[in-house]
């Protein structure tokens, strides 16, 4: 099948698939964001953005001016508007540019990805635009995570970029990613991501989402591993006004022997936000291991759903799950869902859950030390939020450690 020929394919099955809505969360109308946009021009120079632009990426730590990273992506709505490359192992193109190449399209466009999964997925593929392609080449390590930034600044826009992260064998790479809005904006971003994790590679995956109080994110994403693999995936969920509505249920295939996969989530809920996010891990490698956890807070009145499941066709299969939520006031609730199957024996698959609320006596032992209550309430929170993430460049645990103390300290 040529190019032309997976397109057509690929758009005939969206077609088909528009009203398909995803069995989780509430669905969204589709047709108040699907419109023609005005198109920005590509800059060369991160500082020619407009100041409050620039100013909300840094507010959740993302600086495509520092020329001490590695590489940086900037899509806004839907245009491709900054793009440099540092390091030389790792090549950063947009879909755009990738898409001229055949072998591309077949080994890796929508592959992993139903396009006809949802009416999310199917609008992808027929309105979406723009997106990145990270290639990590053959025994090549990046110390410095790659930076991309998917930015929604206009009202009512349909932001559905498709990002692909490929790691040559024997290369590791680190990638974080922040998604957020501006504060007035009404938007629905579903960004369709693809990662193949070659033999003995290393990816790291970091995404920090900061979307307004009116924008529905429908992300999808799909992993594949190979022998030796591994596959890190770290979700921050900052929302410090909160959104509207968020439905995510990301799939990892560990298909190759010794393969490995850690996810790692955390929510904050505000608002009336309803959040519905999980982590699916399939394990077909012998051998191999996969663990998820997830830390949720809610307030105000948001609701949140925590999903996750191991299933393991494979012997020799480690498997942990854990889901912890932490309720802060009435009104708010959260309900943790985590599976396990498998259909061979020799396997050890394990989960645990709990939601509870914060403990009176630690806050009380608390202020007698002289803490306020307001600060103690978002020393807890940060410590029940902290989860110890493998593999992750220095540089980039304290970025998130100083985004954790500025987005707990309104709870």
């Amino acid at each position: 099948m040529n190019i032309n020929e997976k397109i057509d394919f690929l758009n005939n099955r969206a077609r088909v698939s528009l009203q398909n809505r995803c069995p989780y969360g509430p669905d969204v109308d589709l047709s108040p964001y699907i419109k023609f946009e005005n198109r920005l021009k590509e800059i060369e120079d991160i500082s020619l953005l407009p100041e409050n632009v620039i100013g909300r990426l840094k507010s959740f730590g993302i600086d495509l001016g520092d020329t001490s990273k590695s590489s940086g992506y900037l899509q806004i709505d839907n245009n491709l508007v900054y793009k440099k490359k540092l390091y030389p192992n790792v090549e950063i193109l947009s879909l755009k540019e990738a898409l001229n190449d055949s072998y591309f399209v077949e080994n890796y466009f929508w592959n992993l990805i139903d396009v006809g999964q949802d009416k999310f997925t199917a609008a992808a593929q027929l309105y979406g635009q723009g997106g990145y392609v990270i290639v990590s080449k053959e025994n090549s390590v990046t110390e410095i995570p790659v930076q991309t930034c998917l930015f929604i600044k206009d009202t009512e826009v349909f932001q559905a970029p498709h990002n692909i992260v490929v790691a040559e064998p024997n290369s590791v790479l680190h990638v974080v990613t922040g998604c957020a809005a501006m504060p007035e904006t009404v938007g629905l971003h579903a960004g369709i991501t693809e990662f193949y994790v070659k033999k003995n590679s290393t990816v790291t995956f970091t995404m920090i989402h900061d979307w307004s109080k009116a924008t529905h994110v429908r992300p999808r994403t799909a992993v594949v591993v190979e022998d030796g693999g591994t596959f890190i995936n770290n979700y921050i969920n900052l929302n410090v006004s909160g959104l509207n509505s968020m439905q995510s249920y990301p799939i990892v295939y560990l298909k190759g022997e010794h393969s490995r996969t850690f996810m790692s989530s955390i929510i904050v809920g505000r608002s009336n936000s309803y959040i519905d996010l999980g982590s699916a891990v399939k394990v077909t490698g012998k051998d191999s291991s996969a663990e998820i956890i997830s830390r949720s807070v809610s307030t105000d009145s948001s609701k949140i759903v925590s999903r996750a499941r191991i299933s393991s066709e494979a012997p020799g299969v480690k498997g942990h799950i854990e889901c912890r939520g932490l309720i802060l006031n009435d009104g708010s609730g959260i309900w943790t869902v985590p599976e396990l199957d498998s259909n061979v024996k020799d396997v050890d698959l394990t989960h645990e859950a709990a939601v509870g609320k914060l403990s009176e006596e630690v806050i009380f032992y608390l202020l007698t030390k002289g803490i306020g209550r307001d600060e103690a309430v978002s020393m807890l929170v940060r410590g029940f939020l902290e989860v110890k993430v493998p593999n992750l460049p220095t540089l980039l645990e304290k970025q998130i450690k100083i985004l954790m103390e500025s987005s707990t300290k309104f709870l």
